[in-house]
Formats: structure tokens, C-alpha cells, sequence
């Protein structure tokens, strides 16, 4: 029996059975034999004691019949061409990186359990979490409600999905079919891209998806600002309630954003001077004190209060109604207003005027570069300079039209 056990020893055997040296642990406490099993990779031993022979040989014959069996079945796998062709493919593919089709099964098959871990994080959840996360970083209010808003609208589709399963491809689809302008489907794609980085760095997926998809291209617009007299129009058109806002915008190019959080306790009279802080400008950085010129002071002072917020309305988009409905009364149709015309007006003339666009851009909370790419040689110097002329004192030609089209408003 020993001979026969000796002789399924061999090395190319599945099922191999060796006598355990003397000196061996496991000799030492009773066991005499020690049987090896390998099956498709995966060894297991046993130890059997001195009196337990046959029990080894009974273990040795199952063992062997089930090794019998699985290589009949890898016989049937074997003849597969399809099969055969496919990880001949696979190890050409693994070859210049030295690793076998082992390897590469080891790898994703962790890869897969990793993320089937992860699959049941649906995205409503991990939303919940990010904002949770935002509040705590005390975001102005304008902006969170711009995430909620964004995101509300990706939950629609995606929202009980889990988060793991949504591909580039979803994710580009979406951002195609929004019935949405270029530049709006770009801040939707990096509001999403937030998400999914921060997905990421809590560990509920391995990779940013949106980080994959293509920005949508737009085209440059050209720059378009008002004129002097355009402007002039339009401060003589605005009655009290929006005509500070306009002046601040215009002469200190103040954001419309900022300017609706604005409190009159942020102007100094004496040093002439507004302060924007971080919680009231656009990001941290856009913190400043801004010059207020002498024909702006004329404009604010009869109209100054003691606090309170200087564009006293209920809500951003009561304010955005009135400052339309002055516009309209000083002659602009709905729809033909440029696009942030007061603080582009502002940074162009500033510039022209001062000629340093180092002072213009911290006037105007913004970066150099953006003042370089796109607000020079948009006006005349000549012309800029008559900007800071505009008082309340030389109202238009046609100040009485302007008067009747304020009362009819």
C-alpha cells in the first residue's frame, strides 16, 4: 500500500499522497500521511494518522474520480474553437505586460466583486450626501439652489439607478438631448461632474465617467456693451427702487448676484469705497472694496438709506422682473438687452479710462486674463471717459417720453 501511495506521489499526478518526514510538526502529533489535491488551481491538503489507511485510500479514490471528472469537463472546453480562439486573442493582448490569462481573471474578477459592492449605492443617495456636504461648506444660497435645481433634473432619469452602473455613454445622451444652449449644457456637465468626483472619492465608484464625455463647443460671442448715451437713457428711465442697482453696476461693476445681496451698510461715504464680501460675491475670491466714482456718488446719495438691502425685493427674480421692466420703459424690447450689459460696459470703459488691467480686474473681482481675452478695444477712449461724466443733472433729450413710459410702467 505504501508502494501505491509512493507511486501517486508523482509529480505530474493531481491527487498526490507522501509519507511526512519524522522531523515534521505534524508527524510529531500523530499524522503519518499527507494527501494533495489540485483543481483548476486551487489546492487542498489533508493529513491522515498512522492508523487511518484505508481511510486515506477511500479519500485518494474520491479525490482522484472528482479530478476525473473535471478534466472531462475542461475536455469539452478544450474543443470549443470559438473558445480557444478567444484567449489565444487574450494572450497575445496580455504578452508585452508578462502577465497569463490567469492574471488578468484574478484581476476583474476582483474588479467585478468591488464594484457589485458598490452597485447598490442608487444615486438619489449619494446626491443626498453631496449637498448634505455643501450646506456644511456654507455655500451662498444662490448657488446651492443652482446645484439643487441641475441636479433635480438628473434624478428625474437617473435617480434610483445605482450610482455605479450610470456609463459615459448615459451620461452624454442626457446632456445631448437637454433642449438647452451649448453653454447651459456645459454647467450642467460640470455640476455632474461634481457629483461624480465626489462619488468617487467616497469610494462608491472607481472612476469619473463624466471626466470621459465631450464638452459641448460654443462659439465665442462677441462682446456688446452700451454706449454712454445708452446708459445715460437708462438711469434717467429707472425709478428709485431700481435705479442704485443700475448706478452700481454700471460705475463699479458690480455682478447682478452680488448686487441683489448687497446691504447699503457696505457703502463707506467717506472713503467712497463699497466692500463686497465673500459671502456676498460670486466665490471667495471675488471679495473686494471697490472704488465708487464721484458722478455714481452723486446718483446714490439722495436715494441712500441707513440699512436694509439695497435691492429691496423679495426674491432674485422679483429683482430681475423690475430691473426688465425699467429697461423696457427706457427703450430696450424684450430679448434685445445684452447679455450682462452694465458690468461689461463697466470693465471696457474702466479699462480704456485707466489704462491698467490690473486695477480694472480687481475693480471688477475678476482675473486679468478675462479682462485681456475679452473686455479691450471694445470702446474708444474718448468715448469711455464720457461714462464717468452721467450725473443725475444731464438727463437725455427725450426726458419727458422717458417720463410718461415710467408712470405708464
Amino acid at each position: 500500500m505504501q508502494a501505491a501511495a509512493t507511486k501517486r506521489a508523482k509529480s505530474s499526478d493531481p491527487v498526490k499522497c507522501r509519507e511526512l518526514p519524522k522531523n515534521h510538526s505534524q508527524r510529531k502529533s500523530g499524522y503519518r500521511w499527507i494527501v494533495e489535491t489540485r483543481i483548476e488551481g486551487k489546492r487542498s491538503r489533508k493529513f491522515f494518522r498512522h492508523d487511518e489507511s484505508e481511510k486515506r485510500d477511500e479519500f485518494i479514490t474520491d479525490e482522484s474520480a472528482r479530478v476525473a471528472a473535471v478534466a472531462k469537463s475542461d475536455r469539452v472546453l478544450a474543443t470549443d474553437e470559438s473558445l480557444l480562439t478567444e484567449a489565444a486573442t487574450a494572450f497575445k493582448v496580455l504578452q508585452p505586460y508578462g502577465k497569463t490569462l490567469a492574471d488578468a481573471v484574478s484581476f476583474y474578477v476582483q474588479h467585478l466583486t468591488a464594484m457589485a459592492k458598490h452597485d447598490a449605492t442608487p444615486l438619489s443617495a449619494v446626491v443626498k450626501r453631496f449637498l448634505d456636504e455643501k450646506e456644511r461648506e456654507n455655500l451662498s444660497t444662490v448657488h446651492l439652489a443652482d446645484l439643487k435645481n441641475r441636479i433635480a433634473r438628473f434624478e428625474i432619469t437617473f435617480g434610483e439607478k445605482p450610482i455605479a452602473s450610470i456609463t459615459r455613454n448615459d451620461i452624454a445622451a442626457w446632456l445631448n438631448d437637454l433642449p438647452l444652449a451649448p453653454q447651459s449644457k456645459i454647467n450642467f456637465r460640470r455640476v455632474l461632474g461634481n457629483i461624480f468626483s465626489y462619488a468617487v472619492r467616497a469610494g462608491n465608484i472607481a472612476v469619473n465617467p463624466v471626466t470621459a464625455t465631450t464638452p459641448p463647443k460654443t462659439r465665442r460671442k462677441r462682446v456688446v456693451i452700451l454706449t454712454p448715451d445708452e446708459v445715460c437713457q437708462l438711469l434717467h428711465a429707472s425709478p428709485a427702487d431700481t435705479l442704485p442697482a443700475f448706478v452700481l453696476m454700471t460705475f463699479c461693476g458690480v455682478r447682478n448676484r452680488e448686487m441683489f445681496r448687497l446691504n447699503w451698510s457696505a457703502l463707506d461715504w467717506e472713503d467712497g469705497t463699497l466692500e463686497i464680501t465673500a459671502e456676498e460675491g460670486k466665490r471667495e475670491g471675488h471679495a473686494r472694496h471697490v472704488t465708487i466714482p464721484a458722478n455714481a456718488l452723486e446718483w446714490l446719495r439722495p436715494l441712500a438709506k441707513k440699512r436694509g438691502k439695497i435691492a429691496d425685493f423679495r426674491d432674485f427674480d422679483e429683482y430681475t422682473r423690475r430691473l426688465q421692466a425699467a429697461r423696457a420703459v427706457a427703450g430696450w424690447d424684450v430679448g434685445e438687452w445684452p447679455e450682462n450689459a452694465l458690468r461689461k460696459t463697466f470693465i471696457s470703459c474702466h479699462y480704456e479710462t485707466y489704462g491698467s488691467i490690473d486695477e480694472t480686474a480687481k475693480q471688477a473681482g475678476t482675473s486679468v486674463a478675462m479682462v485681456h481675452a475679452h473686455y479691450r478695444k471694445l470702446i474708444k477712449k474718448k468715448e469711455a471717459d464720457k461714462l464717468w461724466e452721467i450725473s443725475p443733472g444731464n438727463a437725455p433729450d427725450n426726458v419727458a417720453s422717458i417720463e410718461e413710459g415710467r408712470a405708464r410702467a
